[in-house]
């Protein structure tokens, strides 16, 4: 594989990591298959061809992975994120369940505790 090849499914991850992450679960699905087949795909690249690169190409790429080590982290804290929202959700609907009343964001009053 070649440098420009390289350098353009670095260019097209980044450029994918650049939008918004989705906020539907559908639309979330095919942006993490795209990023893991993109992933997947340039690591390929670079595996096929780690020797024929210049200092400068060299150091160009790994820039870009800096980048893209970043965009990825933004992406893994959103999951996150979302993943302790579903995990707060889950407790609390125990809590209901078992006629307890747990602290959470906001106020409820329990029927059963009157």
């Amino acid at each position: 594989m070649s440098y420009a090849s390289v350098k353009g499914q670095t260019e097209e991850l980044l450029h994918l990591l650049a939008r918004p992450f989705p906020q539907e679960d559908d639309e979330r699905d095919d942006f993490l298959e795209d990023v893991n087949r993109l992933l997947g795909l340039r690591q390929s690249m670079i595996e096929a061809s780690t020797s024929r690169f210049t200092t400068e190409e060299a150091s160009f790429l790994m820039e870009q992975d800096r980048l893209l080590t970043a965009r990825l982290n933004v992406v893994s804290a959103a999951i996150k994120q979302d993943l302790k929202e579903i995990a707060d959700q889950k407790r609390v609907h125990k809590g209901y369940e078992r006629g307890a009343v747990l602290a959470t964001k906001g106020a409820f009053i329990d029927e059963k505790t009157r």
